[in-house]
């Protein structure tokens, strides 16, 4: 696209002064639209959580509100989500703004052009069924005195039976008195007291259980989830109760495979299962210990001859037990994948998540779970016949993820593709520490066109799984053009640079969770940065170890570099393109460390849509040229771009791209070709854009 430029020599009547010192900002708004940026109150931390005990757990849940939860209702839009045009409300919150995130609003469709794209770098704005029949059937005997104590083993892989072409009669269930290792999942939604069923998973430290991740996919930190094994109305809690540990943000240790979260309720029914850790009831021993497990079998097919169905009904006294044989349930109504299905009577709402048991033993009351009620349709439409996600690798890599300790993926917070398409910058940067222990992933913030600001807390494999409003709606960051983010104070948690439409150059030092604490001006009002049509940072300065440095391309195309960017200012600039150079067609600009090498590069989309990295960036200029996609109508659909590191590896080396119509993806491990395309924020229905644009 270009030729290699010298950097050596500056414009004669170049933009900026080259030891341009900075003020704080301590004038009024009549004097610069950046006044305000800084809200009056920023948002409050978060409360630190208290650990959730067994006793804080047996002082909650009394035999009185056991007996009133409910099973846990599922959505009427279970199977047909309703379209959603609004920023939702943060992650699991009980009430309709949260203290940390704000007032939510919602854009109407109405709001964005029906064609052309955001330019970029512009200020523009389950049914119940019959009753379990009343039969009682033997009642299995406890567990043997030592349960057993080793990790559950992976079982033989078997060849998947052809589908069944129609439903087997549903045997008949009776209730009886329960197992040990079978109970109820307690939790909290909206101040309701509800239930869902689960049952203790062997494991090498022997606090695992499993449940259906329909149940546990909203869970909020203050949902107070317990486990109670052998539950019934006569006996709440003859083996204690235990509590789900929770994290330090006080949210709790599920584990559930993010496919699950990402892509919802039918299209993730495949992964519809969920692990929770689980700490020691009130006398000190983990719940393996005091009541035995299941082993986990996975790899073992669909097809099992004598299967017992265990599930806590509705409002009954006591669960239900069943046995009868699995088939292979292939669904016709979209739903991908395949599912074990079976027929037992009565297990309507609140069984979700009951095991079902193959090689079970009578004497011990013990088997192998080769299922459990979830799947599709979150486990069925009828309470008649049941259905199970198939217990294959994807089971076993999130029980292996689970017993390893490591923090378990989040609900990822990014808004709808139609909301996305209103964010009009976007910024990478290392804000706020990752959920991981010992690693920490980039940030994302967004100013959306009401000029809103809003930070997204990067969870890794291109996850963000918190959100946390910075500016509220209708504030003056409607009027940042540009933004972008380095660590130019040098204190190892990264700033703000903005440029604003009245031609100023503002720096917020050591933006966090806690918000926008201060506010530096570069340069004041009404300069020639008014030309500035972008602004990019990272180590561009050869001699430099942080990403202090200030790459701007302006409107005439020139590009110059401002190396060691801090609080004190603008102290020098090289050239690196002359004025009315081909640089008038670069339409977006990010920088990341594509080589891997600790000297960042560009990576340029122009005009015509073809995207090239330029490497190892300096004082001494570009040198070469990497083709990265050659010119193509699609990409000229690219409208916002950044980089960070949102994968799993040690660069920032992760191009992600706005689309026209709201798609948010990512290219992982982008180096000298575009790294495989992860989609973060899915189309929206109506795009005639291809939804994988690789």
């Amino acid at each position: 696209m270009i030729a290699a430029v010298s950097g050596a020599a500056l414009l004669a009547g170049a933009f900026l002064w080259p030891n341009a010192s900075a003020v704080t900002a301590e004038f009024t708004e009549d004097q610069s639209i950046s006044a305000q940026a800084i809200p009056d109150e920023a948002p409050p931390a978060l409360p630190e959580s208290r650990r959730w005990t067994a006793k804080d757990a047996k002082s909650f849940w009394t035999a009185a509100r056991m007996a009133d939860a409910k099973p846990l209702p599922l959505p009427d839009n279970a199977k047909k989500p309703v379209p959603h045009t609004g920023r939702p409300a943060p992650h699991g919150a009980a009430k309709a703004a949260s203290p940390v995130h704000g007032a939510v609003h919602e854009f109407s469709t109405m709001d964005l052009p029906s064609s052309s794209p955001i330019p970029t770098d512009s200020p523009t704005g389950g049914a119940s069924s019959s009753p379990p029949p009343a039969a009682a059937s033997t009642t299995p005997s406890a567990p043997a005195s030592t349960p057993p104590a080793s990790a559950s083993p992976s079982g033989s892989p078997s060849p998947s039976p052809t589908p069944s072409a129609s439903t087997p009669p549903p045997s008949p269930s009776q209730p009886f008195a329960g197992l040990p290792m079978v109970g109820r999942m307690y939790l909290l939604r909206n101040g309701g007291s509800y239930f869902c069923t689960a049952s203790v998973i062997n494991s090498p430290h022997h606090n695992i259980i499993l449940t259906a991740g329909h149940c546990l996919d909203t869970a909020a930190p203050n949902d107070a989830m317990a486990f109670v094994p052998q539950w019934t109305a006569a006996k709440p809690q003859p083996y204690g109760i235990f509590p789900v540990n929770q994290d330090s943000e006080g949210r709790g240790r599920v584990w559930i495979d993010p496919r699950y979260y990402d892509r919802g309720r039918v299209q993730g029914d495949q992964w519809d299962v969920a692990f929770a850790e689980v700490g020691p009831g009130t006398n000190g021993k983990q719940v393996q210990d005091v009541v035995g497990g299941n082993n986990l079998a996975t790899g073992r097919g669909y097809a099992f001859g004598n299967v017992t169905l265990v599930g806590y009904p509705g409002d009954a006294s006591q669960p239900l037990t069943c046995t009868s044989s699995t088939t292979q349930f292939t669904p016709t109504d979209g739903t991908p994948g395949s599912f074990l299905r079976i027929g037992c009577q009565g297990y309507k709402t609140g069984t979700s998540g009951g095991p079902f048991l193959a090689d079970f033993n009578p004497q011990t009351g013990t088997g192998d779970v080769v299922g459990s009620i979830g799947g599709w349709d979150t486990g069925g439409p009828t309470a008649d016949v049941s259905y199970s996600a198939n217990y294959g690798t994807d089971i076993q890599n999130l029980y292996n993820t689970a017993v390893s300790g490591a923090a378990p993926a989040r609900p990822n917070v990014l808004p709808s593709a139609s909301t996305m398409a209103h964010a009009s910058v976007i910024a990478s940067g290392y804000f706020t520490p990752s959920p991981t222990p010992g690693k920490d992933y980039s940030d994302m913030i967004v100013r959306w066109s009401d000029g809103e600001l809003t930070l997204y807390r990067g969870a890794g494999n291109g996850r963000f799984d918190k959100e946390i409003q910075l500016a509220k709606s209708g504030s003056v960051w409607s009027k940042a053009v540009s933004i972008t983010a380095g660590d130019f104070v040098g204190a190892n948690t990264y700033d703000l640079v903005v440029r604003w439409a009245d031609g100023s150059l503002s720096l917020f030092p050591d933006v966090d969770a806690t918000g926008l604490h201060k506010q530096i001006v570069l340069v004041k009002p009404g300069s020639l940065w008014q030309h500035a049509a972008s602004i990019t940072a990272g180590r561009f300065s050869s001699t430099d170890k942080w990403p202090d440095d200030l790459i701007v391309r302006w409107s005439d195309g020139e590009l110059t570099l401002y190396p060691d960017v801090d609080g004190k200012g603008l102290h020098s600039q090289v050239q690196l393109a002359k004025p009315h150079s081909v640089w008038t067609h670069a339409s977006s600009v990010a920088a990341g460390d594509f080589a891997g090498n600790n000297t960042w590069d560009l990576m340029v989309r122009w005009s015509d849509g073809e995207l090239d990295a330029y490497p190892d960036v300096d004082e001494h200029g570009i040198k070469t040229e990497v083709r990265e996609r050659n010119a193509s109508p699609l990409w000229t659909n690219a409208t916002l771009t950044t980089s960070g590191n949102y994968g799993t590896g040690p660069w920032n080396d992760d191009y992600v791209v706005r689309w026209s119509d709201g798609e948010l993806s990512m290219y992982g491990n982008t180096g000298k070709a575009l790294g495989q395309e992860s989609v973060l924020v899915t189309p929206s229905a109506n795009t005639n854009l291809p939804p994988v644009r690789r």
